[in-house]
């Protein structure tokens, strides 16, 4: 086979020289010489041609100077089917070169390819090949195209070193290690040469200085443990050269990556990051990647960091740093620097992420911070912020921060790994700054996009409540009375009393829903010498975990039988019997009416409860308020039965219907609080009325339960509640609280099972 060169008269025309790439491929190669050897291109760019019309891909060039001027051209290109065409070589729109048959033609000799070529030259030839080869699947898988490979590269090592083989990562992945002379330059590339195949590594190199001391520069590379195989051979390709590494045997038994990195505190946090990095992207497909980081990320964190020393004139910490699902950073920590030294702060995440923070907008004091450093006048060293971004490859446990100073220098600051679980990431943000400085404009762009995909993403791991059946279920139940439980279980003895003493709630479907599964043990125990005690049929659910107080009510709801449906709480207890028919019954009084409220007694038989209304604060936000609170149990007022914007949840009759339309109760709300008057306004928007029955009365020893949940005590949950009701309901609040609910309102008041009409 022979190379015609069409070219002017005054350039001679090289013999050419050819070589069969595998079963499908060819490599062409031709020297032309009165060329400017510095041109990267002496006549512009080249494409193969067959019968008149142009190669279809893939095809590639390269057109390399020889080291006496001329230029040396190669071609890969696939073959055709009879080798008996003719091909041309076309550029500027003309034939410079033509591939024909002629027999007794030898094969290109691989160490001629690479004859009167400098060492760049080579490398070029080398890197043209491989990169060719990785990105045409039909050609990285000809093993006779991987055993010139091989030949090529090892006519210049002829004795490869091994890599050493560290650790195992996530099961189908090894953590290899080499080194590299100085004068390499920048890896630019990496390839593994099989007996079969020429594939590209799978993840770039890690590039570090050597352990050992000895100048030479460390790498550790991530790769498949099918590739990591003996007689399997890395290319590497760098800025100044070309290295071949052999695999070794690996060894029987391995460390893990986490004991890897727990064994070598002088371990960098660039490996640290390059592992975490590889093992996101492969964690998308493979499972066992995915368990390997978050097992790094838990078992091998960074070692927190900060810069606190009050001898020095700026300090500075991260206390919190929370990413969640959507891609957002929440931040929390201090800033001391009363002579503006700082510049901005820089966030990393494990994977690569940066994010860079210009301003602490959101400032409030630090008591903490002001005695370290002995501070005087107004101290507002702490800071929250979010920060929104794209969601990584996987979820990050921990970040990095670099505090830049304006002089260019900067102090790196490590937070601690953020909670693990959901629910405590949550009460993490909640509880990052005291409640007196939470503002509507702070909860609107710092807190509330934070909590929002912590809380979303803790009830995605809902699972099936267990189900606990006391007796024989009531199978046509007059209402079904859903009792959250969580954690105050004192006075449960006390209600069941109550309802085991009532001939009238016989006919009451009895669930309760268990949000303390820790409780688990404890409550099935006492229910179950209750219903021997009393008899009473019953029904537990126990949930997974605690998703709040609107979940827990969802819940039993979706196993309930009856269409009226009473929310209760298990800290109420009635006064008296016959107290269920006659909430019923002021319910069915009329058309129109969607739920209903008893009055609710304190145990020192002042009022707690007489309806819901909304009022504003002195800032302009709204509150829940309830008519008549702290005033004696028989105030002539609290007496009348009336409508009213809303009632409280903790005792709410109301139709399944009107329940399922309304949608539920909502549960974007955390832990407990407005979920009640926001489903009041939802049953309102559907036009029915609410109202207030005084001649039904409960005591209810209030927040008992709320008050032992941390995450809602020792934060902000009540202001972000109050906030989110506010947003989704301030105009309608607005136009409720407009009506005079004091006016004249005809009702029928029912007692001890007799109808009187009453008018104010």
């Amino acid at each position: 086979m022979t190379v015609i060169a069409v070219l002017p008269n005054s350039l001679s025309i090289a013999p050419a020289q050819r070589l069969v790439l595998g079963r499908r491929f060819l490599l062409v190669s031709w020297t032309m010489d009165g060329f400017d050897a510095g041109r990267a291109e002496p006549v512009g760019t080249i494409t193969p041609s067959v019968d008149g019309e142009a190669m279809r891909p893939p095809f590639t060039t390269l057109s390399i100077g020889t080291g006496w001027g001329g230029r040396r051209v190669l071609a890969i290109l696939p073959a055709p089917s009879d080798p008996r065409t003719p091909i041309h070589f076309v550029a500027n729109n003309r034939v410079i070169a033509e591939l024909r048959t002629e027999s007794g033609a030898a094969d290109l000799d691989p160490a001629g390819l690479l004859g009167s070529l400098d060492g760049a030259a080579r490398l070029r030839v080398l890197r043209f090949l491989f990169d060719f080869a990785c990105s045409t699947p039909a050609l990285r898988g000809d093993g006779a195209f991987a055993a010139l490979c091989r030949r090529l590269v090892l006519d210049r090592a002829a004795e490869p070193a091994p890599l050493a083989v560290r650790a195992s990562a996530g099961g189908d992945l090894l953590l290899c290690a080499g080194a590299l002379s100085p004068r390499f330059g920048a890896i630019t590339g990496l390839v593994v040469v099989s007996p079969g195949a020429v594939v590209p590594a799978p993840f770039d190199a890690c590039v570090g200085s050597d352990p050992a001391g000895r100048g030479r520069v460390a790498f550790d590379l991530l790769i498949d443990r099918a590739l990591c195989a003996p007689g399997n051979l890395l290319v590497v390709m760098g800025a100044n050269g070309l290295a071949c590494r052999r695999f070794p045997e690996t060894p029987a038994v391995l460390p893990t990556l986490t004991d890897r990195l727990n064994g070598r505190p002088d371990t960098s946090a660039d490996l640290r990051h390059y592992l975490l990095s590889c093992l996101a992207k492969r964690g998308r497909t493979d499972a066992s990647a995915a368990s390997a980081v978050s097992e790094l990320q838990a078992l091998a964190p960074l070692p927190r960091r900060q810069a606190a020393d009050a001898k020095r004139p700026i300090g500075a910490s991260l206390d919190l740093a929370i990413p969640t699902a959507d891609g957002g950073l929440f931040l929390a920590g201090w800033l001391h620097d009363p002579h503006n030294l700082a510049a901005g702060l820089v966030v990393r995440t494990p994977f690569g992420g940066e994010r860079r923070v210009d301003a602490f907008a959101d400032r409030f004091p630090r008591e903490d911070v002001a005695k370290l450093y002995g501070a005087t006048g107004i101290d507002r060293s702490g800071f929250v912020l979010h920060l929104p971004g794209s969601p990584g490859p996987a979820a990050a446990l921990q970040v990095s921060a670099e505090l830049r100073l304006a002089s260019g220098g900067a102090l790196r600051l490590v937070p601690p790994p953020r909670p693990r679980a959901d629910a405590d990431a949550r009460a993490a943000v909640l509880g990052s700054l005291p409640p007196r400085f939470a503002t509507p404009q702070l909860l609107e762009t710092v807190i509330a996009p934070a909590v929002a995909p912590l809380h979303a993403a803790h009830l995605a791991t809902r699972a099936e409540p267990e189900l606990v059946v006391y007796g024989e279920r009531p199978t046509r139940p007059a209402v079904s009375v859903i009792i959250p439980l969580y954690r105050a279980l004192e006075f449960l003895r006390f209600q069941l009393a109550s309802f085991a003493t009532d001939p009238t709630m016989a006919d009451a479907e009895l669930i309760f829903v268990l949000d303390s599964p820790e409780q688990r043990d404890e409550v099935v125990h006492l229910l179950r010498g209750f219903h021997a005690l009393y008899g009473l049929p019953m029904l537990l659910l126990v949930q997974s975990a605690n998703f709040g107080y609107s979940a827990a009510n969802n819940v039993g709801v979706a196993v309930a039988r009856a269409g009226r449906l009473l929310f209760l709480n298990s800290d109420v207890v009635p006064d008296r019997a016959g107290w269920l028919p006659e909430l019923v019954a002021a319910m069915e009084a009329r058309p129109g009416i969607g739920a209903v409220g008893p009055k609710l007694l304190f145990d020192d038989d002042s009022l707690q409860h007489a309806g819901l209304y909304f009022d504003r604060d002195l800032q302009g936000a709204w509150y829940n308020h309830h008519y008549f609170k702290g005033l004696p149990r028989d105030f002539g007022p609290a007496c009348r039965p009336r409508s009213v914007p809303g009632v409280t949840g903790a005792c709410l009759l109301t139709t399944s219907t009107a329940f399922a339309t309304a949608g539920g109760f909502c549960e974007d709300y955390i832990i407990g609080d407005f979920e009640d008057s926001d489903l009041c306004l939802r049953i309102r928007d559907q036009g029915l009325d609410i109202r207030y029955v005084p001649s039904v009365e409960l005591y209810h020893l209030e927040r008992r339960s709320i008050g032992r949940h941390q995450g809602y005590t020792r934060g902000v949950a009540s202001e972000y509640n109050r906030w989110l009701h506010g947003r989704r309901w301030a105009g309608r609040m607005d136009a409720l609280m407009a009506r005079d609910w004091n006016a004249a309102d005809e009702a029928t008041v029912f007692r001890a099972g007799k109808t009187t009409q009453v008018t104010r």
